[in-house]
């Protein structure tokens, strides 16, 4: 056990000696320091002149959300956010004017989920004309609008029963909170599960094929422990710097985000943030399940990168290929209508990093319904299991010579 922490540590010097890996790794801890606090820079500016310093808006809106919080989305809160709108004059744009600021602006978050059960083009008079009737069959039309949306995919019919039947699960009426904190957290799992996999496939490349462009692996596999021990550090090495890295990148976020915003609205319901999801999720739930599935996206980036690795020749060539792997589909959009390809281009470990795990299009195996975010992190530990033998193989039946 000894000589093996002895090869762990090594592989460590070596990872460490790299000034790239260096380089790298301290840019993702900076850049998790620096991401929430983007909020502090910044003003608004209307017609050239300034209007709004960034941060001052921030904690404006925030202690205006604030003051909302624990409140139902009822019909009383609707109708006050209905007058409160009404109180705007009917202006181009209306929200520099001082009514706005003075009696709409405290129920902007009420309104903004208003916008989106109703019209997503709803304007100021489209506010005015809603009556008490709209109020009391909120919920019912949100869960209408959802229910329609999902009849009209191209997902099977078992699949729309079962997501429908998720909605109806959701607890109503929504209790207001402050979610600033956590759509800054989600913003942030998002950047680690992309640059954070990068960065790890940046120190991971060199693992096998830095010792090919070296001409070491001819030293290290005709030595007692090449086949076995050092295979198996050099394994345990990148997996445990995988794992560290991104929950300190993780532990950053974490008190960034809460430094900035706070952590209102842990037991509030996701549907704050995507007022159309069909899962009866609480926010903090959804937030554990996204940082799951970024975990094991980044996961399957390191087994695929260890993979490469042991096959070509030089590290550059492992990074070319993770970096078409985690970029190019940031750059495509495979409609929902096509199901099945829909379905495979979401198991790619970048798809795994965006909200896309929260999709309503399922996977459908013969009538067994399973949600994205629950067939995403299976898929991904089962293939980084079944690629792993096939990067010990690789490095370990190397010819020398």
């Amino acid at each position: 056990m000894r000589s093996f922490h002895t090869l762990v540590g090594f592989e460590y010097k070596k990872i460490f000696k790299r000034k790239g890996a260096i380089i790298a790794l301290a840019m993702g801890v900076i850049l998790m320091f620096v991401n929430p606090l983007m909020i502090y820079f910044g003003t608004s500016y209307i017609d050239g002149e300034p209007f709004e310093n960034h941060y001052d808006a921030m904690v404006k809106d925030r202690g205006y959300a604030m003051a909302l919080s624990g409140r139902p989305i009822d019909e009383t809160l609707l109708t006050e956010t209905r007058d409160a709108y009404s109180m705007i004059p009917s202006v181009e744009r209306y929200g520099t004017s001082p009514e706005f600021q003075e009696y709409a602006r405290p129920y902007n978050p009420i309104f903004w989920i208003m916008n989106r059960v109703y019209d997503s083009s709803l304007d100021l008079e489209g506010v005015k004309s809603l009556t008490t009737d709209d109020f009391r069959a909120f919920y019912q039309t949100r869960h209408d609008n959802v229910a329609a949306s999902i009849r009209a995919g191209a997902i099977s019919d078992a699949a729309k029963d079962m997501l429908i039947k998720l909605d109806s699960e959701i607890d109503t009426p929504f209790v207001y909170a402050f979610t600033g904190g956590f759509d800054s957290l989600i913003g942030s799992i998002y950047t680690i599960g992309i640059i954070g996999a990068f960065i790890v496939a940046i120190c991971l490349a060199p693992m096998f094929a830095g010792e090919y462009s070296t001409r070491a692996d001819q030293l290290i596999l005709s030595s007692k422990l090449g086949k076995n021990k050092l295979i198996a550090a050099k394994l345990f090495t990148a997996f445990s710097l995988f794992a560290v890295f991104f929950m300190l990148l993780i532990a950053i976020a974490l008190v960034m985000c809460k430094s900035v915003y706070g952590y209102d609205g842990v037991d509030a319901p996701f549907q704050l943030i995507l007022p159309f999801l069909a899962y009866p999720l609480t926010i903090l739930e959804a937030v554990l399940i996204f940082a799951a599935c970024s975990f094991l996206g980044t996961f399957l980036i390191a087994v695929i990168t260890l993979l490469l690795s042991s096959k070509f020749k030089s590290p550059f060539g492992v990074i070319i290929v993770i970096s078409v792997l985690l970029f190019v589909p940031m750059m495509i959009d495979v409609p929902e209508t096509m199901v099945r390809l829909h379905n495979l281009f979401s198991l790619l470990p970048a798809n795994m990093m965006t909200l896309k795990v929260f999709s309503h299009v399922p996977f459908d195996f013969f009538g067994l319904v399973v949600l994205p975010y629950i067939a995403l992190p299976i898929f991904a530990v089962l293939a980084g299991a079944i690629m792993l033998p096939f990067t010990w193989r690789g490095f370990r039946d190397r010819q020398i010579g």
